[in-house]
């Protein structure tokens, strides 16, 4: 009987003896405690728990929680007014893309021609950034002062107008 747990007993000792000399080699992070050490890895502590991906404090009220009726509306038209602008320049600015990808997998393209549909293409994009950035200056045109100071920040905090 002893003879049936001898296989189970040496791979037992085994993992023990290997196990250990596995986990040797993977690193940990730089403050010395493993990955998932507490629940509440990756999440912000203490007075900036609350704040999301901000940074530093704001204490004025978001922009678009203090509009009056009289903004909202006029806001909805601006941006109305700039979805009807954009919708033709989306449009030919994907016809453009792919025309380029077009032109770029075929097997006659020379870089002249590349580089000309990449020009065309970056006209369209050129239009569309010229409407957006106007519209921005346009919203901001509504806002009161206190409301400036929250939209500012908002802006200078992007990556890109969407």
């Amino acid at each position: 009987m002893a003879h049936k747990f001898r296989p189970v007993f040496y791979a037992l000792v085994c993992a023990m003896i290997l196990l250990p000399a596995a986990h040797a080699g993977e690193s940990k992070p730089a403050h010395g405690k493993p990955p998932g050490h507490h629940a509440t890895e990756g999440k912000q502590h203490g007075h900036h728990a609350k704040q999301g991906k901000h940074k530093g404090h704001h204490f004025v009220p978001h922009w678009s929680k203090t509009l009056s009726d009289e903004q909202k509306a006029r806001i909805d038209l601006l941006h109305l007014k700039l979805e009807q602008d954009l919708v033709i320049l989306k449009a030919q600015e994907a016809l453009r893309e792919k025309e380029l990808n077009v032109l770029t997998a075929s097997g006659s393209a020379k870089q002249k021609d590349i580089y000309g549909k990449i020009d065309e293409l970056m006209e369209v994009k050129k239009e569309i950034m010229r409407h957006r950035h106007d519209h921005l200056v346009e919203m901001r045109e509504l806002l009161t002062p206190e409301q400036r100071l929250s939209y500012d920040m908002a802006i200078l905090g992007r990556s890109g107008v969407k």
